[in-house]
């Protein structure tokens, strides 16, 4: 979607789910981020109340993350504080809030039924060793992470009802279909995640959110290997936040690591019997752009870099703790 729709999301009212039943899927709009790049990873989210915010939708991440300034009138603050930081360097600190959530321009209306846990961002700054981190555009009101991790802030699409918790389907694989409008499907039924070929998530460790379901979403064996040389296979998150694809093969030259993967060169990324992927190499983020790096994060793992859902259709399954891959037409 262009800037026009996304400003026009941004102005309009969100409607909050009204109906005694929700229905069993639903369709919200995903807006392009901030910048040329074109890659659809934003989507609109209403918080207490409040006039609707651009949010990265990241599923390298968990828990709904929010500037104070964005929030609407019905939060419940606390004074409990919390900090969260990424492997951009970025580290967000606030406090635990409470809210509704809803999603403005769904198809039908979607919204959580019942306030739930909230980050509420006060100052965004940078880890030491990452003294130079992107932080926030000034339009980016949040980041909504929607993987499954056991944390008290946790993915709002896992808390909305009915079956509308049950998982969720990025579709933004423009790369494949130029013609698509990309959308978020929040829902899983027979119907819309039929054909997709899906990979088990590994247990989530640590005590499990009540009443919800928790997973290790970094945790897809997944093969990287670069001009037909040989694959280094480590468990890895499929990121819709990160701009980058990154990886280690074992014959790279130790000062490689941490460099670019070189321009023109062809990486493959496989999930054996799942999925498979060659791009060639380039500079623009978000498309094509590789790096090389050992298994890393809070969780250690490999990153597939946000450019995979420009060519697939991608299922998270929270029932099933499940990834899903379509392939476009």
């Amino acid at each position: 979607m262009g800037a026009a729709v996304f400003a026009a999301l941004l102005t309009a009212g969100g409607g909050w789910a009204s109906e005694a039943v929700p229905p069993d899927s639903a369709v919200i709009p995903l807006l392009a981020r901030p910048g040329e790049s074109g890659f659809a990873n934003f989507i609109a989210v209403s918080v207490g109340g409040g006039a609707p915010g651009g949010v990265l939708l990241d599923t390298g991440s968990t828990g709904l993350r929010m500037r104070a300034e964005a929030l609407g009138q019905q939060v419940e603050l606390t004074n409990v504080p919390l900090t969260y930081s990424y492997s951009s360097g970025n580290v967000l600190t606030g406090v635990l809030g409470y809210a509704r959530v809803g999603f403005p321009g769904a198809q039908p209306d979607v919204a959580t039924s019942a306030p739930i846990a909230v980050h509420v961002v006060k100052s965004i700054t940078c880890k030491p060793e990452v003294p130079r981190c992107p932080g926030w555009a000034p339009q980016q009101m949040g980041v909504m992470g929607v993987a499954y991790s056991p944390l008290p802030v946790f993915n709002p699409l896992a808390q909305l009802p009915g079956n509308l918790g049950s998982g969720f389907i990025v579709v933004a694989d423009d790369k494949a279909d130029p013609g698509v409008q990309p959308h978020l499907v929040v829902g899983l039924t027979a119907e819309n995640s039929a054909s997709f070929k899906r990979a088990a998530f590994a247990p989530a460790q640590g005590g499990q959110p009540a009443g919800l379901k928790a997973w290790n979403t970094k945790s897809i064996r997944t093969c990287f290997s670069v001009d037909g040389g040989p694959e280094g296979c480590f468990a890895t998150v499929f990121d819709t936040g990160a701009g980058s694809g990154s990886f280690q093969t074992p014959d790279l030259p130790a000062a490689w690591l941490h460099s670019a993967v070189p321009r023109g060169a062809l990486v493959r990324t496989r999930v054996e019997g799942v999925m498979e992927l060659t791009i060639k190499a380039g500079r623009q983020v978000w498309t094509n752009r590789y790096r090389y790096a050992p298994p890393h994060g809070s969780v250690k793992g490999f990153n597939s870099g946000g450019l995979v859902f420009r060519h697939f259709q991608v299922l998270f399954d929270a029932v099933r703790g499940e990834i899903g891959f379509r392939a476009g037409p």
